[in-house]
């Protein structure tokens, strides 16, 4: 059971990420860049969202691919609450948050942001779930 549960939980060691791929030391450095500039935006900037604007979100991690022209932006709302209103509100607001970025990152083009639930949470906790089962 463990072995079936650990093949499902997805974490990052020595560069892969998780879709499982070996990613570049650029992929990396600009996935983090863009993952600061996005955390940095939510917190400072005002997006006339009252979802955006009531909600703590955590940017937990970003997947550039390979020819820097796509990023999967991982986040969570704090304490896991409204994910689906503030998944909704952060891809209509998609538009401003690429600007904002834009002024603050070095590429020659910026790449499309695709805002996706960060599901690991979840994974970890079922994890631990089954390992105090089994204690028991």
């Amino acid at each position: 059971i463990i072995d079936i549960m650990m093949n499902k939980f997805d974490y990052k060691i020595n560069g892969k990420s998780k879709d499982n791929s070996i990613k570049s030391q650029r992929q990396l450095r600009v996935g983090e860049e863009l993952r600061h500039l996005i955390s940095n935006a939510l917190l400072r900037e005002t997006f006339y969202d009252q979802i955006i604007e009531n909600n703590t979100i955590t940017v937990t991690e970003v997947n550039v691919s390979p020819d820097l022209k796509n990023a999967k932006v991982y986040i969570m709302p704090l304490g896991g609450e409204n994910k689906s209103d503030v998944l909704d509100s952060l891809r209509k607001a998609n538009g401003r948050i690429k600007k904002l970025i834009s002024h603050n990152i070095n590429l020659r083009q910026i790449p499309k942001l695709q805002f996706r639930i960060d599901e690991t949470f979840e994974y970890a906790r079922n994890i631990e779930n089954i390992l105090q089962k089994i204690k028991k």
